[in-house]
């Protein structure tokens, strides 16, 4: 029964997860910012009620992007931070709205590095629900600390890990006890964290093997700390190596594919037995597996001129910023990345070859997906200080990418949905169609079990049961 105030989706086909195939003909009726039901029974008709039509289109979760980094604007160093504060502001004025614009209704900060601009997006008028890992459990001095000056890089890292190999390198009001991994853990709950995240990176390129990795007997402490606090726990992991290692430590989840290490690198060949057995290993754990393609193409992209003038980026990134991408102050990183001599300006087809093409580099993932693994969906947004990873757009290409390596549209809706939301213990509001769940909403033209491509047909985002047509969320709209 519709009461005054409620929201008729009517003559609907429902796209769900959980669901082997669509509901058609359905409506769904949303109350109080949740789903009141979902069936095949037209409700009886009352006023003041706001009615929404669905014939002929589909209605799916809202996305979820678990693996963002909100304080960060692609392709900008910290210098241009602080010397660029209108551009700064006009992008976080966008960002949220960004996410909306391509789907995604629920983000998860992975490492939250400014609180405070955390609590800003949360509080946008029109913005995803965000959730967080709070601070990363960093080692001391490893990979995420090791590319700050020493003189700040424990002040900017509080909730890094104590490691006694490293004693006379850790600023003495620093204990050993109040950086314990139980004690690293608590803060991460007490902030209102929904994850922990660690890493094993022993470095790359001039650093590579240099930076300090932990411990199978440390990381081990970090995993019971993490359960004991109800937190899964995450991994950033990108080599052969460091996946052999979460597959010890039995971490909940990596947060990365396998990008290197052990033959990896030769995307002509097939993958090697040993990386078979670490991905089968992982499977059979039921770790998740967050493969992060744009990672690879959101380098290779910045060497693609006409990514510049891509629409989806002008939906995402307010037209001042990308003119500032466009100049050679704004092409910092890539001249940074072309002094290696791996790197040079080059077609947009070159360029996606930079790493083999996304098929031959997915192989891994291809695997984990069709061997019935748990794939979870994840953008990395941004990877590095990139202009190719814009918000929301970045996590658009990647559902493309995904495809492309091989995963169905059933496969890539289920870990940008409900996969994602059971990993990260949001299961309870969000992942699906389902009565009592947060009215988190996509209403789109065309059928996301067909194509990926249906994620750029969205025709209206629903927010907390609020209805904002998907045009006013662009960038180009402000």
């Amino acid at each position: 029964m519709l009461l005054p105030g409620d929201v008729w989706i009517r003559d609907v086909t429902v796209v769900s997860p959980e669901r082997d195939v669509p509901m058609t003909h359905a409506h769904v009726v949303i109350r109080d910012g949740r789903i009141a039901s979902v069936g095949v029974e037209s409700p009886r008709s009352t006023s003041g009620i706001t009615v929404v039509e669905g014939a002929g289109k589909f209605l799916t979760p809202g996305l979820i992007d678990g693996h963002v980094h909100l304080a960060e604007v692609p392709g900008m160093s910290p210098a241009d931070l602080a010397s660029k504060p209108a551009l700064v502001a006009a992008y976080f004025k966008q960002l949220p709205r960004s996410y909306l614009y391509f789907g995604f209704t629920t983000v998860v900060d992975l490492n939250v590095v400014d609180r405070a601009r955390v609590n800003d997006i949360r509080k946008a008028e029109l913005a995803p629900a965000v959730f967080d890992c709070g601070n990363a459990l960093e080692i001391a001095n490893g990979y995420l600390m090791s590319s700050m000056p020493p003189a700040e890089r424990f002040e900017r890292n509080p909730n890094f890990v104590y490691d006694a190999r490293q004693a006379g390198l850790i600023p003495g009001k620093y204990s050993p006890e109040d950086h314990s991994p139980e004690a690293a853990a608590a803060r991460v709950e007490q902030t209102g964290g929904h994850c922990v995240k660690a890493s094993y990176e022993p470095g790359y390129g001039d650093l590579a093997g240099k930076l300090p990795v932990p411990t199978l007997e440390m990381m081990d402490d970090v995993r019971e700390a993490s359960h004991r606090h109800h937190l899964p726990l995450l991994l950033h992991a990108n080599s052969y190596e460091a996946h052999k290692f979460a597959v010890d430590a039995r971490v909940d989840g990596v947060v990365h594919g396998i990008f290197s290490g052990e033959g990896v690198e030769d995307s002509t060949r097939e993958l090697p037995q040993k990386v078979l057995e670490v991905l089968d290993d992982e499977r059979e754990l039921g770790m998740a597996y967050m493969p992060t393609s744009r990672v690879l193409s959101g380098l290779s992209d910045l060497f693609a001129p006409e990514f510049l003038d891509d629409a989806g980026l002008s939906h995402a990134v307010p037209a001042d910023l990308i003119a500032w991408y466009r100049t050679d102050e704004g092409r910092w990183f890539a001249k940074q990345l072309a002094v290696s001599g791996f790197f040079k300006a080059r077609s947009s087809q070159q360029s996606h070859d930079m790493f083999g093409s996304v098929a031959q580099r997915g192989r891994a993932t291809r695997y984990i997906a069709t061997t019935g693994g748990r794939i979870v969906f994840g953008s990395d947004t941004p990877s590095a200080p990139t202009y190719a990873n814009p918000p929301g757009y970045n996590g658009y290409l990647e559902l493309r990418e995904l495809e492309a390596i091989g995963l169905s549209p059933r496969q890539v809706l289920m870990a940008a949905t409900g996969a994602a939301a059971h990993l990260f213990k949001l299961d309870a509001d969000y992942g699906t169609v389902a009565p009592g769940k947060k009215a988190s909403l996509l209403l789109l033209r065309d059928d996301p079990m067909k194509s990926t491509a249906a994620w750029d047909s969205i025709e209206t985002v629903i927010v907390r049961g609020r209805i904002v047509p998907r045009a006013t969320l662009s960038a180009h709209a402000h």
